[in-house]
């Protein structure tokens, strides 16, 4: 039984919500400016409190020559600042193509006025509008608890708004069950997106993220070549559908 005590934090629920839609209202106005960049940045992201690296680092092994942007969990991943990067807003981390930054614009412009190679940018953990214009918005949401079916912090685990989701180019849903309740999962979500936006299903636990290691390690129930075929299009002048 819900305890009726959680409802006293329905307050603060209604502050949070003001304040993502307060939010967006000041990037709508221009008084907060983004920007795009010459590459694909792609978010990877959760409006909730799931995990997010281990997807973005698989994004960034699909795509050849892209950077991989770790900006919140350093300590969390024991991702090591090396000391000998000389960038002002970047460093370089103690794993294969990756990076943290204090500030997001400068930190990726510093980053490709020396890597001009840089196929995209993947930033981990990132998904509300910010001073970013990305490309794809890639949205991660748990099986067990879709962000649909939850509530706004601290009530629930959302950190934004479930209109946010309408901002996704697709959805990546983890921890998921049988090909039927999928399906059945799919519908429910549907109202809460743009029409047409797809969405994929892993069976990888929450657990079995956090222990990722390789790409291969990620089961797709279905669609699997779909998903790598909607990512490498992200990138200019590609065309996977030819091979």
């Amino acid at each position: 039984m819900i305890s009726k005590w959680r409802y006293v934090w329905w307050p603060l629920v209604m502050v949070n919500w003001c304040k993502t839609i307060f939010r967006n209202r000041l990037f709508d106005l221009g008084i907060w400016k983004s920007v795009e960049f010459e590459v694909p940045v792609i978010f990877v992201g959760s409006i909730a409190k799931d995990p997010t690296i281990d997807v973005s680092k698989y994004i960034q092994q699909l795509l050849k020559g892209a950077l991989h942007i770790d900006r919140y969990e350093t300590a969390t991943y024991h991702l090591e600042k090396n000391t000998n990067e000389s960038g002002s807003y970047h460093w370089a981390l103690n794993a294969e193509n990756t990076f943290s930054t204090k500030h997001k614009v400068l930190g990726l412009s510093e980053w490709f006025q020396t890597h001009g190679d840089t196929s995209a940018f993947v930033m981990d953990g990132e998904f509300k509008r910010s001073e970013i214009r990305p490309q794809f918005r890639l949205l991660i949401t748990d099986f067990n608890r879709p962000f649909n079916g939850d509530k706004m912090s601290p009530i629930g685990k959302l950190k934004e708004s479930k209109d946010e989701a309408k901002r996704a180019d697709a959805i990546l849903v983890y921890n998921s069950m049988n090909k039927e309740e999928c399906d059945k999962l799919e519908r429910s979500l549907m109202p809460f997106l743009e029409k047409g936006t797809p969405v994929f299903f892993i069976k990888n636990s929450f657990d079995s993220l956090n222990s990722f290691k390789s790409s291969e390690e990620i089961e797709f129930i279905s669609d699997r070549p779909n998903f790598e075929r909607l990512i490498l299009n992200i990138l200019p002048n590609a065309n996977p559908d030819s091979e």
